[in-house]
């Protein structure tokens, strides 16, 4: 993994939120490039199963999220896309960035469904896909545990997320 890789990440997140008030000009108004009350923040723990020699590690991980309301695949199913930073264990050195596409709906009026599909770029490159349920404590707030498969970690994750 690059070495400070996710002071970058951070800087990359910080800067997308921040972006969401840059406008653009068109003839009739100035348009947000992008709508910062669509941007959510997260962090994470993880129990992580590593293949091969090391086990089990207990990880965090830190994300943004950016709602996309012209992408939704259905009535009552909702779509962002996510990116975020993760150290997969405190006594092995992996760490690695991500962005998935996710997609989350309503059990109830507190109670959700999700699932991701995406990439993982670092220690453990390739695919990832997970899926899991969510609460939402307020209108801004939830809580996620989570199912996330990559190549060579799988992840049971809880994630607190906040809408901005």
């Amino acid at each position: 993994m690059i070495p400070g890789i996710h002071r970058y990440l951070t800087a990359i997140i910080f800067s997308l939120i921040l972006g969401g008030t840059t406008t653009t000009a068109t003839a009739a108004e100035s348009q947000p490039i992008l709508d910062k009350n669509r941007f959510s923040i997260g962090v994470g723990i993880s129990d992580n199963s590593v293949s091969g020699p090391g086990g089990d590690e207990t990880g965090y991980q830190l994300f943004g999220a950016y709602e996309l309301d012209q992408v939704n695949v259905m009535d009552g199913v909702n779509s962002s896309l996510e990116f975020g930073y993760m150290d997969y264990g405190y006594n092995r050195d992996s760490d690695g960035i991500w962005g998935t596409y996710v997609v989350d709906g309503l059990i109830s009026a507190n109670f959700g469904w999700l699932a991701r599909i995406g990439m993982d770029i670092g220690d453990d490159n390739g695919l990832m896909f997970g899926a899991g349920a969510s609460f939402a404590m307020n209108a801004n707030t939830a809580l996620r545990v989570e199912y996330v498969i990559r190549d060579d970690i799988d992840s049971l994750q809880f994630n607190l997320l906040f809408g901005l």
